[in-house]
């Protein structure tokens, strides 16, 4: 599928992986694919992250749900927060 915004997507999670290191610096995949996250967490939790359409360098802040959230996300903005456990995936 293509959003709206010309990005491909899949309504499947085909890969995944850990997001770490966020105490440390910002979280991107190496190859600049964008990304679902999933909260594998016991509470929601709010971060900052560049969505798949914005510009480089501009980050909103948004709460992710415990679980698979439907944000398309470039990178996840370091955060002080350590106790987070989050999965990307595509």
């Amino acid at each position: 599928m293509i959003t709206r915004g010309g990005d491909m997507i899949s309504a499947q999670i085909g890969k995944m992986g850990a997001i770490t290191n966020l105490v440390n610096e910002n979280f991107s995949l190496d190859d600049g694919q964008c990304f679902n996250v999933k909260n594998d967490g016991i509470q929601p939790v709010a971060l900052y992250v560049q969505l798949a359409g914005m510009q480089d360098g501009d980050f909103i802040e948004t709460n992710f749900d415990i679980g698979w959230n439907p944000e398309i996300v470039k990178v996840v903005k370091q955060t002080s927060l350590s106790n987070i456990k989050l999965k990307w995936g595509y």
